[in-house]
């Protein structure tokens, strides 16, 4: 049975970390690909929220670049073509080695939050071996067999929905007190509040209802984990 599981890297022992202090806000994410073996190394990101030259140059700076090239540029993201430093392309290189599916990948200051599909359990414990092999930590923060069919690894999350509910969570949205409010996320994803607000709502009735309609089982294993 194949497994899902939810890990977090922390951005200095994999890439970009001088990007994200630079940047505040910034948020990066993968994009999705269907590659083997040879070409998987997390070519082309996505960079959320911010866009222009300064995002570029401070991309073209980062130690963990060597080469950086803006493919096209949309409302609220820019999307780029990294080369990776050797020392992140082997730390890729060793998530890669168990075959895992990536489902998403996003970067921010916090860390880098995947998503990953594997085909059993043991396969993660090889990756946390071959991660801390390279003295790289990964943090396990949820593993679970999936339940219901998803779209994008997000509980039928749109892609929208899950980059604002991201910059949300790191920007202290949902904190009590809040650290950011409705017009500050706004204004960083380039839309109006009142736009954010129903992608909000909406992303939190979808994952409601997935969370409401996996089982007893799976509701008792995250009581646990609180």
């Amino acid at each position: 049975m194949t497994v899902i599981a939810e890990v977090t890297i922390p951005a200095d022992e994999l890439a970009l970390a001088e990007t994200f202090e630079s940047v505040p806000g910034l948020v990066v994410e993968l994009e999705r690909m269907v590659v083997h073996p040879e070409n998987r190394t997390m070519p082309y990101i996505w960079t959320v929220g911010q866009t222009g030259n300064d995002v570029e140059a401070t991309l073209q700076d980062d130690p963990t670049t060597t080469a950086v090239t803006k493919l096209s540029e949309l409302d609220g993201g820019s999307l780029y073509h990294i080369r990776w430093c050797r020392e992140t392309q082997f730390t890729i290189e060793e998530i890669l080695k168990v075959d895992p599916i990536i489902i998403t990948g996003t970067g921010a200051r916090q860390g880098w939050d995947f998503q990953i599909r594997f085909g059993d359990q043991k396969s993660i414990s090889k990756l946390q071996e071959n991660l801390n092999d390279r003295d790289v930590s990964v943090e396990l923060k949820r593993l679970y067999a999936p339940e219901a069919p998803t779209v994008d690894g997000q509980f039928m999350l749109t892609p929208k929905q899950r980059i604002a509910l991201t910059v949300a969570l790191d920007a202290g949205y949902f904190d009590v007190p809040r650290k950011a409010n409705l017009s500050e996320l706004a204004e960083q994803l380039d839309i109006t509040p009142q736009a954010l607000s129903k992608r909000l709502r909406r992303a939190h009735k979808t994952m409601s209802r997935y969370v409401l309609t996996t089982g007893e089982s799976g509701i008792e294993r995250d009581k646990r984990r609180d």
